[in-house]
């Protein structure tokens, strides 16, 4: 069901400075600009996102988000609710990929279910 990772997003305060880090330090290669908050690093196997983020992040000021591939968004979400999974949205957000929601763990840990539109 949800035990794929498909995304790796890391919250970031300065998006000029953590594109700096990201591509001069780590030789990461940018793949493209979703606006001037959304980054998407370029990265083999995982994507690898930068957004920027307001302030503190989550529970205890979470800064780097698993996302978990979703073939089907609304049932997965209904299946988690059924087993008493916390889901931080009533409804599913787009995103730049497609769709989203997020659930939290018990410990305060957010994760984030992404279904892509162009997914096969």
């Amino acid at each position: 069901m949800l035990n794929k990772v498909c995304v790796l997003t890391i919250k970031v305060a300065d998006m000029e400075e953590a594109l700096k880090f990201y591509t001069k330090v780590l030789d990461f290669e940018v793949s493209k600009h979703y606006g001037e908050n959304i980054v998407s690093l370029v990265h083999n196997e995982i994507p690898i996102v930068l957004e920027k983020s307001e302030g503190d992040t989550g529970s205890g000021g979470q800064r780097v988000l698993l996302g978990l591939l979703s073939e089907n968004l609304d049932e997965d979400v209904k299946l988690l609710r059924e087993k008493g999974a916390k889901i931080l949205f009533d409804e599913s957000r787009p995103c730049p990929p497609g769709r989203y929601n997020m659930i939290e763990d018990p410990f305060g840990n957010q994760l984030e279910l992404v279904e892509f539109s162009n997914y096969q």
